[in-house]
């Protein structure tokens, strides 16, 4: 079951497109492993570079900014804080944000015990697309927007 926060989100096919496109190119990975559901450093083996790649080379194919969005929260994230966590686990408000981005987040019965190692295990071909998707739809000008190429 997906988060309604994330399912309610129309993606267009060619973000899915454009989004997959990015993933094999950065990972070198065949396009049939790319799914929605891989996760990009469990399925695809993914790094933390690698996932900022993939992120520029997105913004710049859809001339969007989605690196200042959710992913700028998830990659500045400051687990040394005690609104970010708590006895080891991100904190209630932390989880709720992420929810609406990250699809995979729903299956993880305990919420309440999300560690930050597992947070990044999380991050699918889906939740890249949402929020590319989400940039897209922003008002030109906007937050996240760009009206010209990168």
């Amino acid at each position: 079951m997906t988060d309604a926060g994330a399912a309610s989100v129309d993606i267009p096919p060619h973000v899915i497109d454009t989004v997959k496109r990015c993933i094999v190119e950065s990972l070198a990975v065949e396009a049939e492993a790319v799914e929605l559901g891989s996760r990009l450093t469990d399925d695809l083996g993914a790094d933390s570079l690698d996932f900022v790649d993939i992120v520029f080379m997105v913004d710049h194919e859809l001339q969007i900014r989605a690196r200042e969005s959710e992913f700028n929260f998830i990659t500045r994230l400051d687990f040394s804080s005690p609104e970010v966590m708590k006895e080891g686990f991100l904190t209630e408000p932390v989880v709720t944000r992420l929810e609406t981005w990250l699809p995979a987040l729903a299956a993880v019965e305990d919420k309440t015990r999300v560690t930050p190692r597992q947070l990044f295990s999380l991050i699918t071909v889906e939740a890249i697309c949402i929020v590319a998707a989400r940039r897209l739809a922003a008002p030109a000008g906007g937050a996240g927007s760009t009206a010209a190429p990168g």
